[in-house]
């Protein structure tokens, strides 16, 4: 009877051991994918600040070179109204919306 006892204790024991082995493997796992969905969703927000800097770059060199060109036009032809300051202003709207 006391062996029955010992051999109950220890599968018992066994089984508890592998059980909490599972649940462990279980929750390593969900950690981990959490951590790899969180590293690409921050990859993708630095990549995002990425494309607005680049944008804000774009906007601003256009704005500069629009400039030039309307003092270029102005001195060729004082008669013509290229409306580049139109352009300017709308695309300095844009840029305060984003």
């Amino acid at each position: 009877m006391p062996q029955n006892e010992i051999l109950i204790t220890l599968m018992s024991g066994v089984f508890v051991s592998i059980m909490s082995g599972i649940v462990i493997m279980l929750v390593k796992r969900g950690w981990a994918k959490k951590d790899k969905e969180e590293k690409m969703m921050n990859d993708i927000l630095d990549k995002i600040d990425d494309l607005s800097k680049s944008i804000w770059k774009l906007k601003k060199t256009t704005l500069i070179m629009a400039k030039v060109l309307d003092e270029q036009t102005e001195k060729e032809h004082p008669t013509l109204n290229s409306n580049l300051e139109d352009i300017a202003s709308e695309l300095l709207d844009d840029s305060n919306k984003s």
